[in-house]
């Protein structure tokens, strides 16, 4: 259920002599669109999500940050149904680029991704290191 600006566009580039082109209507603008559960609300640019965006997935998922040709690119935050996250860059929908992930434990890694894996990232404490006990 698409609910924001429309513009009408030819469906394609005319080929050479060819003057009756269908016209379609293509998202243009924010607005929001619904189907099969999922949502998403945000910016379209020719009938893509382009821009910034949130879609909420059918499953319980969000992913809200920036959009590229109908994929997660750029800065955004992804979380899962059960509580874990990523905020950081995001490249063809995959984190890629620096960014921290929180697993369901509360335990962060931070650091650089690539292609939707952590190679070397190093965990941060969850808690104050505690003090060692000085010998009097």
């Amino acid at each position: 259920v698409p609910d924001g600006s429309f513009e009408m566009k030819p469906e394609h580039e005319p080929a050479e002599g060819e003057t009756d082109v269908p016209m379609v209507r293509v998202r243009q603008g924010a607005g929001v669109y619904k189907l099969d559960g999922n949502i998403y609300e945000g910016e379209w640019v020719d009938d893509k999500m382009q821009g910034n965006g949130l879609f909420k997935f059918m499953g319980g998922d969000v992913y809200d940050g920036e959009w590229v040709d109908n994929k997660f690119h750029g800065q955004g935050k992804y979380r899962w149904k059960n509580g874990a996250y990523y905020i950081g860059a995001f490249e063809n929908n995959k984190m890629h680029g620096e960014g921290t992930f929180v697993d369901t434990e509360g335990r962060q890694w931070q650091g650089r991704f690539y292609n939707g894996q952590g190679p070397g990232l190093h965990t941060l404490p969850t808690e104050p290191p505690e003090e060692e006990a000085k010998e009097e």
